[in-house]
């Protein structure tokens, strides 16, 4: 009964949405001059333009995992000196995302601008969507994103006690077969393992997970930044970001005084679709998976935090249905006018695509889904 009603209501909103807040900023062109337009994996010299005045030289190459298979690439650019593109943070490195394989271009932006909007001291990529010309040729529609690492995650290097671990195999039940990189099995970033290996640290607290009683709970808020993963933990619930929890995300400590966080990243597995563009309306996420949260929802006062912290969020406009259907709508209003020209170059109806569903489609797919899981953690919250 609870839920149907609040699928009426939601359905009301999601009629009447509207753009409400910060007014829609126009999208700013990304002008990349280099020997090739067929990049590799390796950097070469460029010149970027941007803010239609500025010329910079830098190095760019072509960035991703399994979405390097996509015809249109993701990109990452290297300046010599921290430079703040389009009002963003100063920084040396930058990363051209292709949304390729997410026809809404927004579940990135949404699952980061989100998780800052729970507590500004979360760390997550700050975006803008841009246009990229690349050797005077129109080549698509583009988030431009910070890269995580120690300046935009405002690590301590003098600080023995920080580090960075980029998705490290530390909250699977069973650890990984294969690493990435068998030298350095938990992707440590900084400081470089050949200065200070940290893998003893993440063993320690991998033996603590797998050993978990009841009484470990207390080292446990010692260890984590408990307020951190309970963000981290409905931005999961909320996003049904199936491979958010084992993968896709950043470990750091900032310093000493600080417990361990995390970032969240590569959040295209979520909002309604996998991460390859099949739907996910039924595959809910199953947190049970990660040692981390299985341990932590065992005790009381975790899931009356956890409990607390959704009901704050809701009633506060955070978490609302209404609030995050205002911050889709926001994007739709400044997608509109580029995403036609994106999809002549890059149509949408592609064969790496599971449906022909164009934009608006796409995001009123997007917008069925936050109304559903909404209800669906609501409920769950209710009966925890």
């Amino acid at each position: 009964m609870l839920f149907s009603l609040v699928i009426g209501i939601a359905l009301l909103l999601l009629v009447n949405v509207s753009c409400e807040g910060e007014k829609a900023e126009a999208i700013d062109t990304i002008r990349v001059q280099c020997k090739k337009e067929n990049l590799s994996r390796n950097y070469i010299d460029a010149s970027i333009r941007f803010n239609n005045h500025k010329t910079l030289k830098g190095r760019m190459k072509t960035r991703g995992g399994y979405s390097v298979r996509y015809p249109k690439a993701s990109y990452e650019i290297d300046f010599d000196q921290d430079v703040s593109l389009f009002d963003l943070p100063a920084d040396d490195d930058w990363i051209l995302n292709a949304n390729y394989i997410d026809k809404t271009f927004m579940r990135h932006k949404l699952s980061y601008d989100l998780f800052r909007k729970m507590n500004p001291d979360h760390e997550a990529s700050q975006s803008v969507y841009v246009e990229l010309e690349l050797n005077g040729s129109y080549h698509g529609l583009y988030v431009l994103m910070e890269k995580l690492d120690v300046s935009s995650l405002d690590i301590n290097k003098n600080d023995s006690a920080s580090f960075i671990f980029k998705e490290p195999s530390l909250f699977r039940h069973q650890a990984y077969v294969t690493p990435q990189d068998t030298a350095n099995y938990y992707q440590q970033i900084s400081p470089d393992i050949a200065d200070r290996d940290l893998a003893d640290s993440l063993r320690l607290i991998r033996k603590l997970l797998m050993s978990y009683d009841k009484s470990d709970f207390q080292q446990l808020q010692t260890i984590f930044d408990l307020s951190n993963i309970i963000d981290w933990h409905l931005l999961l619930l909320i996003s049904n970001a199936g491979d958010g929890f084992l993968k896709n995300f950043y470990l750091y400590k900032i310093n000493a005084q600080t417990g361990i966080r995390v970032a969240p990243w590569d959040f295209d597995h979520s909002f309604g679709r996998d991460g390859d563009g099949e739907y996910n309306f039924d595959r809910l996420i199953d947190l049970d998976k990660s040692l981390l949260f299985s341990n932590l929802v065992k005790e009381e006062h975790y899931r009356l935090q956890l409990k607390n912290r959704w009901n704050f969020l809701v009633q506060n406009n955070v978490l609302s249905v209404k609030s995050i259907l205002d911050m889709v709508e926001n994007y739709r209003s400044q997608l509109l006018p580029l995403v036609e020209k994106n999809f002549i170059r890059w149509p949408h109806d592609a064969d790496d695509y599971y449906d022909n569903d164009d934009f608006q489609k796409e995001v009123q797919l997007m917008k069925k889904f936050i109304i559903l899981r909404h209800a669906q953690v609501s409920e769950y919250m209710n009966s925890i």
